[in-house]
């Protein structure tokens, strides 16, 4: 038995630029009204979105954008987003849209809390979000009353 080479076999990963995000963004928002209350497309819009991406950036870094990287990409970009909305919501924090949360030494101790219940939030301690705008206007309003 001698050893197999798996390089072959290795996946290479869809790498994803902020252009490309942007452009997602834009594309699904034009279809907006196919996805429902919770922005939640089927297989064929993603495939749509495929082709337009891999037509508009004909030589991506890694491999060509499929339907599967597009749903994948979209369901993190809609992660993403809640967790900065649920940010933006809390009291005492001041949030720059380019540098994430302005984490003072006053507030660090409370950060610390926040982010060790919420891991996921940790990253925008120092980075932001700058498809926040975009994807909220995607969003379907909640009336509060």
């Amino acid at each position: 038995m001698g050893s197999q080479d798996n390089t072959s076999s290795r996946k290479v990963a869809t790498h994803w630029d902020l252009d490309e995000e942007k452009d997602l963004i834009a594309f699904l928002s034009t279809r907006k009204s196919e996805a429902g209350d919770t922005m939640s497309f089927k297989a064929h819009i993603f495939t749509e979105a495929a082709k337009h991406l891999n037509t508009t950036y004909p030589t991506p870094k890694g491999t060509p954008k499929s339907q599967s990287s597009c749903k994948t990409k979209w369901t993190a970009l809609k992660r993403n987003y809640t967790i900065v909305k649920d940010i933006k919501a809390l009291s005492g924090f001041a949030w720059n849209d380019e540098h994430g949360v302005s984490v003072t030494p006053e507030t660090s101790g409370a950060w610390d809390t926040y982010s060790k219940a919420h891991p996921q939030s940790k990253p925008y301690s120092s980075k932001g979000f700058p498809h926040f705008y975009a994807i909220e206007e995607m969003m379907p309003s909640v009336a509060k009353g």
